[in-house]
Order: structure tokens, then sequence, then C-alpha cells
């Protein structure tokens, strides 16, 4: 079912884009079960699937749309009309999987971020899912959020192209703040480590600092929950790696604890 155009409010919408610099990290599963996490404490999120040629939200979240971010950016209907709901209150934007490239034209790419400036109007927070990789399509994504979340796991290629990512967006865009979350880990140590080790190397080579946006803990629930095309944050809410994420959106927000009535406190 199509969302209605939600009532505007004063701008308060933190733009986050969820990318990673390779494939297999889970960024996608992450995107989609940090939004619910948020949706379910009483936040406005909007989940846009912008990874043009694999799309799957909503595979993962069962919804189905008439219309998608391509025909927004081709002039076919406005971001409001593309809109769809999600789970939990969840809005999503999604994409259509398998047309590649969007087309780079400045002109397209001004009016898509033009609509998506109304969207950050409307909505607490506003995760971009892009593609992996740095090719110019993802690019393009990234670069229209405040803050990038870059998935990588414990992995060496998973660690390279995650710096790969983060030298792109440094040499471009030194202004979007940058953030990490190690995905598949054992314990919160393990990750700390690794994202220790990370932000030393981006220091040294780039003079960029990077964030500690969390970790996720490796959990088999995360394997059974996308067999079944399920968000993990209904298939199991209380396992290890769910419960990583809810800890993640505390990170984001500065916050202590989230209480089950969906309150943020302090």
């Amino acid at each position: 079912m199509q969302k209605k155009q939600p009532d505007i409010k004063p701008a308060m919408g933190k733009v986050f884009a969820i990318t990673s610099g390779k494939g297999g990290v889970g960024k996608s599963s992450i995107a989609v079960n940090l939004s619910i996490a948020l949706s379910q404490v009483g936040l406005k999120v909007l989940l846009i699937d912008a990874d043009m040629g694999l799309a799957n939200i909503d595979i993962m979240t069962g919804v189905s749309a008439t219309n998608s971010i391509e025909d927004v950016i081709e002039g076919r209907a406005s971001i409001f009309e593309a809109l769809a709901d999600g789970p939990e209150n969840l809005t999503i934007l999604p994409a259509a999987s398998g047309l590649g490239r969007i087309q780079e034209d400045e002109v397209r790419i001004r009016v898509f971020r033009k609509e998506l400036l109304k969207l950050e109007n409307a909505f607490d927070f506003i995760f971009i899912d892009t593609g992996a990789g740095i090719s110019a399509n993802v690019v393009e994504f990234v670069f229209m959020a405040r803050e990038i979340a870059v998935i990588m796991t414990p992995e060496p290629t998973a660690f390279a192209d995650a710096y790969a990512m983060v030298k792109v967006v440094s040499m471009e865009r030194p202004d979007i703040d940058v953030g990490v979350i190690i995905n598949v880990v054992n314990s919160e140590g393990e990750a700390r480590k690794i994202y220790e080790k990370f932000n030393e190397i981006v220091k040294r080579f780039l003079g960029k600092t990077v964030r500690y946006r969390g970790c996720v803990l490796r959990d088999k629930a995360v394997g059974e929950a996308v067999l079944r095309q399920v968000p993990l944050a209904l298939y199991s809410p209380k396992s290890a790696a769910m419960r990583s994420l809810k800890n993640v959106a505390r990170i984001m927000l500065g916050l202590k604890e989230i209480n089950k009535k969906g309150l943020f406190s302090r």
C-alpha cells in the first residue's frame, strides 16, 4: 500500500548512508534491522534502497510498491508517491533490481537531492542503503548523507575495502563524518581492537578520524531470518545480534538506554 505524504515538521532528520567497500558484509541486513529498531521506539524512520543493481530491501521486509527510487530519479513520480509502508511503522523508498547504473545526469541527481531534502523535514532518521563498492553510482548516494556508516567485518579484504571507501570520502567530501560498524564479531572487545587498528591507519594516511558506531555479534539467527525472509528484529528480537543493533542505535543517538515504551532516555 502506498504511503500518504507525511506531515512536514521543522527539519531535524539525520541522514546516514549505510555503505561498504565490498559485498557480503551484511550491509543491507544491518540497514533494515537498525531502521526497524529505531522505528519500534517511536521515531519516524525512512529507509532508502539505493542499491540500483541488486535491490533487496523489499524482499527482506515484504514490501510491495508501485513506484521506486528510479521513478523519482527519472521524474516519473514524486518522492512522496514512491514511499511505502514497511514493518513496525518503518517507511521505505524501494528500488527496482537489475537496472544497473542510474543516469549520470547532473540535472536528475540535483532533482533527487531536492526531493530528499523534503523528506529530511519529515523524518527523524533517514538511512540510505547504498550498493557495495566505490563506483560513481554508489558514491553519488553516499555524498547525499551527513554521515556514512561503513560496514566491515574482521576479514582482511573487508578491512582493505572499507579503507578504500573512507579514502574516497576523505578526498572528495572531507566535511562528511565517517563511522564504522564491525559486523560478525565474537565480542565487543574484538570489535574495539579492529576499530582502533582501522582508525589508526585512517588517521596516519588520511588525516581523518572515524567514529566507532558499534558492532554486531556473530549469531546464527541472522542467517535463519534471511532464509525465512523476515527481518531479524521481528524473527528474533532478543537474539545477540539484535541486542547488538539496539546498542548501535543507542550509540548513534548518544543515549545510555532505550526503553520498551518507545522513549529515549539519557
